[in-house]
């Protein structure tokens, strides 16, 4: 028997629950509160750098901290954007600040290699893993927030939405810890505190595609 069209839609929809709209200022304005937190209890925890005790800034660690936390922001924005789909919306806009980041892993290298720095010997291990580690730590609570958020959301592309998800979180991590660490080796920040953004960012690719299906 053919059932009226009228009759078989408006079954389909009935148990339908009307969804209030993800608000881009209020996942900023999360997200950046959640960050904000992190850089507390980290300088809490670790302790401030004694420079910016006193009022110094080292310009190494000025630009580095800078371009890692301009990487953050815009990546955060780019992840509550994708939280939203929507037809032609451009999602590449983090790519700058990624492409100015990158800077910092190329300079380190190359100051490394060329410069013959001894950046495997074990107090450069030592001090590398430790603030690989501390800036992942850091990161976790930005992370958890904006995969909470992407769950809120309909990203199209998880995939993509995760691996941003941890290169956003991880940047503000290292940007929380770098205020703390001591170093201003170019090769240190370069390689390690870059570490640490990609480890994140590679954890977010692969788990947070399981977590956001819809």
């Amino acid at each position: 028997m053919v059932r009226n069209s009228d009759v078989l839609i408006a079954e389909l929809v009935g148990s339908l629950e009307p969804v209030k709209p993800l608000r881009f200022a209020q996942g900023l304005g999360l997200t950046l509160a959640v960050a904000a937190v992190s850089v507390v209890v980290a300088v809490s925890w670790f302790g401030l750098r004694a420079d910016l005790q006193a009022g110094l800034v080292n310009p190494v660690h000025l630009i580095a901290t800078g371009l890692y936390l301009g990487l953050a922001v815009a990546a955060s924005v780019t992840v509550i954007v994708m939280s939203r789909p929507g037809v032609g919306t451009d999602h590449s806009g983090w790519t700058w600040a990624a492409a100015m980041a990158a800077l910092l892993p190329a300079a380190g290298l190359i100051v490394g290699v060329v410069g013959h720095h001894d950046m495997v010997s074990a107090s450069s291990l030592t001090h590398g893993i430790d603030c690989f580690v501390r800036g992942g730590a850091a990161s976790l609570a930005v992370f958890a927030m904006l995969v909470w958020w992407l769950r809120k959301g309909a990203p199209t592309a998880p995939d993509r939405a995760g691996l941003i998800a941890g290169i956003a979180a991880g940047s503000f991590g290292i940007f929380a810890f770098s205020l703390s660490c001591a170093d201003n080796d170019i090769v240190h920040i370069g390689v390690w505190h870059s570490a640490a953004v990609l480890a994140m960012g590679a954890i977010g690719r692969v788990t947070v595609p399981s977590l956001v299906r819809w």
